[in-house]
């Protein structure tokens, strides 16, 4: 089964990919956040950035659920 299925069996529509610039804006807050919340962990602030900028990232149209979001890896 693909990805593709998988969302359309759970109501979530793909809408637009999202560009290099917005990426590396969600990825620096996002690497940010996991740092200062997590400090005991070890995290590298650069090298998450890093991971996390490589990911292909979409926005999407998603059913309501309870207030509550899926996530999908």
């Amino acid at each position: 089964m693909s990805i593709e299925t998988d969302l359309k069996k759970d109501g979530i529509e793909v809408i637009e990919t999202l560009d290099t610039l917005r990426i590396n804006s969600l990825a620096r807050n996002i690497s940010q956040k996991i740092c200062e919340t997590f400090p005991k962990y070890g995290f590298n602030q650069n090298e998450l950035f890093i991971q996390l900028s490589r990911l292909n990232m979409y926005k999407a149209k998603m059913p309501e659920r309870n207030g509550r979001s899926k996530l999908l890896l």
